[in-house]
């Protein structure tokens, strides 16, 4: 099987010093990224139940802060060495080729997440015209979302560095 396409991304290099601590920090970076976001979203709700507002947050704005939970837990579930096996043949039973199917479910929870928290504070908040004190609601569940997928993005790299540098990413 061809490449199509092949990009390799070098990593700035860390003193040795750092190197072994890099794993924590993103690890804690992370974390804390998924903290305020759920925080951003729960002062949200937090704010919506207390003013007296045309808007108020129902279940629909629970959803897409879940699916991004949900797509963060099935894409940092993947190891990167899954998805480095080129055996992958239409039919077979091959175990790159389920990882890559089970980190494009968590990718696209992920970007599902996103998309529709952007959508809920298009139709909620923005089209009807609310005033700022609202739209701040509208925008929690937005700046959750991005928040969760910024500590996914964060806590994969972290995890599944080799700790030589580079990342090599090829499209088949």
């Amino acid at each position: 099987m061809t490449r199509v396409f092949v990009w390799n991304c070098q990593l700035p290099q860390l003193p040795s010093a750092w190197r072994d601590r890099f794993h924590d920090f993103g690890t804690y970076v992370s974390g804390a990224l998924f903290t305020l976001g759920w925080w951003f979203f729960i002062d949200g709700l937090v704010l919506s139940r207390t003013q007296t507002s045309p808007v108020s947050m129902g279940f629909e704005d629970w959803i897409p802060g879940l699916l991004c939970t949900l797509g963060m837990i099935i894409t940092n579930s993947i190891d990167l060495s899954l998805l480095r096996d080129d055996g992958f043949n239409y039919g077979s039973s091959s175990l790159a080729g389920k990882a890559k199917l089970t980190l494009f479910i968590g990718i696209a929870l992920l970007a599902g997440g996103v998309a529709g928290s952007i959508t809920i504070l298009a139709i909620k908040y923005i089209v009807p015209e609310v005033e700022p004190g609202v739209l701040y609601i509208g925008f929690t569940n937005v700046i959750q979302t991005c928040s969760i997928l910024f500590a996914s993005v964060i806590l994969w790299f972290v995890h599944n560095s080799d700790h030589d540098n580079q990342y090599n990413f090829v499209l088949n």
